[in-house]
């Protein structure tokens, strides 16, 4: 198999924000404020602590490749959108502590169902505290109320520090029935408890073309519980599965197949659905696997706080999957080398296997920083073309938090 790794993140961890999540931007007061970069910090993280949308922060500083390449000491000019009654505290969305509720900046590839997962809620309580009409029209910048949530306010997956988060989509209770929430299909519900669609809609009476609602409560046959998938999806797997729904399929100036964009979205959410672990486990987890490995773990700390901020509900548009961002394919390859079938959505296989890619590279390529870029670019193409300029700075990125981490 050829040596190629995986595409980059969609939430980068040394912000990115994509120059095109929203069309319409929110007119800009001339006030404005000034915020130094810290490590860690992305445009989304900063947009959500000053409640303003991340392409005014993008725009207003002028930032190349949407504001990906961010390094701390950086200062940056913060607008207050139009509209503000006052400007902006740092901690006026990122901190609440009421216990009513809080707020969520949404971001690129957000949805409801993700959104109220992470915080303990439904869709229909969301939907309901935004006034919004239509539960699938959110868009990246958006701030929105969440209800009950007691302060927490996570702009995204990846500012996540929990170990654990409720189910979405349809919850299980111990008699063998689920109950429908909003935005649910039979299709999606059989998917997440390992049955076909016909099995489920025989079991309730009805027929797979039939109207389900919120609240509904349905049977499952022979009391099957929410399933654990033990392999990612990829357009060989995902069969119809989401097929007709509308899932972000660009990333930057590519766009994927359906078939690619499809599996993305049923990791998201499938990975949206289950415990992972908090950003510190994760943490202990890749200085483990590199050390058992013989790679530095400075390195793979680096690499991996790069590409995901250390969240493994981290899924690109291109289904780069997870901490380390691996693509199935490239899963596939990682298997081979330590022998046995690695699931990309289990965390600790994981980050195993973005640390045997990382150590394949280091022991092909001429010199680190070819490795380093072979992981964002592909080897082979760094060897035929050289690292392209955006490499070059994914490169000095990764150096630069090789020594902040």
């Amino acid at each position: 198999m050829p040596l190629f790794a995986m595409p980059p993140a969609d939430l980068p961890s040394v912000a990115y924000v994509p120059t095109a999540v929203h069309s319409a931007l929110p007119a800009v007061d001339r006030g404005t404020q000034r915020h130094t970069v810290r490590s860690g910090d992305t445009v989304y993280d900063i947009a959500a602590r000053y409640g303003v949308s991340p392409t005014l922060i993008v725009h207003a500083n002028n930032l190349s490749e949407g504001g990906r390449w961010i390094l701390p000491g950086t200062t940056l000019v913060v607008p207050k959108a139009s509209g503000s009654s006052s400007t902006a505290s740092p901690t006026s969305v990122s901190s609440s502590t009421s216990s009513a509720s809080s707020k969520v900046t949404v971001r690129q590839g957000d949805t409801l169902s993700h959104i109220a997962a992470r915080h303990g809620t439904t869709v229909a309580a969301l939907a309901k505290a935004n006034n919004l009409k239509d539960s699938r029209l959110i868009y990246p910048g958006q701030v929105l109320t969440v209800p009950g949530s007691g302060g927490s306010s996570s702009s995204g997956g990846s500012s996540s520090g929990s170990s654990s988060a409720p189910a979405r989509g349809a919850s299980s209770t111990a008699g063998g029935t689920v109950t429908v929430r909003s935005g649910d299909t039979l299709t999606g519900i059989a998917a997440r408890h390992g049955l076909g669609v016909s099995a489920l809609a025989k079991a309730n009476g009805i027929s797979t073309s039939d109207f389900i609602y919120p609240g509904q409560k349905l049977r499952l046959p022979g009391g099957a519980a929410s399933r654990t998938l033990d392999r990612a999806y990829d357009p060989s797997t995902i069969g119809d599965y989401k097929a007709g729904e509308k899932v972000e399929d660009t990333f930057l100036h590519y766009r994927y197949s359906d078939g690619v964009a499809r599996s993305a979205a049923a990791n998201r959410e499938y990975l949206a659905s289950i415990d992972v672990p908090s950003r510190e486990k994760v943490r202990s987890m890749v200085v483990e696997t590199s050390r058992r490995y013989g790679v530095d773990p400075q390195l793979m700390l680096a690499l991996s706080y790069q590409e995901s901020g250390w969240n493994m509900r981290a899924v690109s548009p291109a289904n780069a999957i997870g901490v380390m961002q691996v693509i199935p394919s490239s899963g596939d390859w990682a298997s081979a080398l330590v022998g046995r079938q690695l699931n990309l959505l289990d965390p600790a296989d994981n980050v195993e296997a973005g640390v045997v890619i990382m150590r394949a590279l280091l022991s092909a390529a001429d010199k680190q920083d070819h490795a380093i870029g072979g992981y964002y670019q592909g080897l082979a193409s760094v060897r035929e073309h050289g690292l392209f300029a955006d490499t070059k700075q994914y490169v000095r990125n990764i150096k630069s938090l090789m020594t902040t981490l």
